[in-house]
């Protein structure tokens, strides 16, 4: 009886490992993915597929330049999937503003998307980011163009950011008190894609 209590023990001791050796890594990747993000599949850039390409058309979206908090959370683009909003509207001068937008993907294990203003390619020296986005402003009829900001990269989990300056002519300013609402058209959008490669 003895010897069937250790050969038990000893069955009991191998499943334990066998399923530590099988659940453990795949605990691992979970972990590593709920707390990376996005940095997930650029880090293990290895066992994914990176394609990035430009979406066609333009985005339109009404800013209150009398009411900067009001811009918060407007949708610029939503495709059911990937949406990108207005994070924030700062005033710097009467005449200058920066309008940041964030991008917000959909991620699993499997894969990712996120549609953004920058292109994100993976190549030898790594991940390669480019503010690809073109925007303007339309006021009253006439049209200004926006200038890059800056770009966060893939910074949280599943959210980027990106932001342009808007530098209005004097002759408007004074018209800004009377109506404040400004046209932003942005362009030359990217959907970034990441795919689990077969082994």
């Amino acid at each position: 009886m003895k010897k069937l209590i250790n050969l038990n023990t000893l069955y009991i001791l191998a499943a334990i490992l066998v399923l530590g050796v099988l659940l453990i890594p795949r605990a691992w990747e979970i972990y590593s993915f709920r707390t990376q993000g996005i940095n997930y599949f650029t880090d293990i850039i290895e066992n994914y597929h990176n394609h990035a390409h430009r979406i066609e058309g333009e985005y339109t979206i009404e800013i209150d330049l009398n009411n900067l908090e009001d811009n918060k959370g407007k949708v610029l683009f939503d495709d059911g999937v990937n949406q990108i909003y207005v994070s924030k509207v700062i005033a710097h001068h009467a005449k200058e503003y920066e309008l940041f937008f964030s991008s917000s993907g959909s991620f699993s294990l499997g894969g990712g998307t996120i549609v953004s203003g920058v292109e994100y390619e993976h190549n030898r020296d790594g991940l390669i980011s480019n503010f690809q986005a073109k925007g303007n402003v339309t006021y009253r009829g006439d049209t200004y163009q926006l200038s890059h900001s800056e770009f966060s990269g893939l910074n949280d989990l599943n959210v980027d950011e990106f932001s342009f300056y808007l530098e209005l002519p004097d002759e408007i300013v004074a018209d800004l008190d009377e109506e404040g609402l400004i046209d932003v058209e942005v362009t030359n959008l990217y959907i970034n894609f990441w795919a689990k490669k077969a082994f």
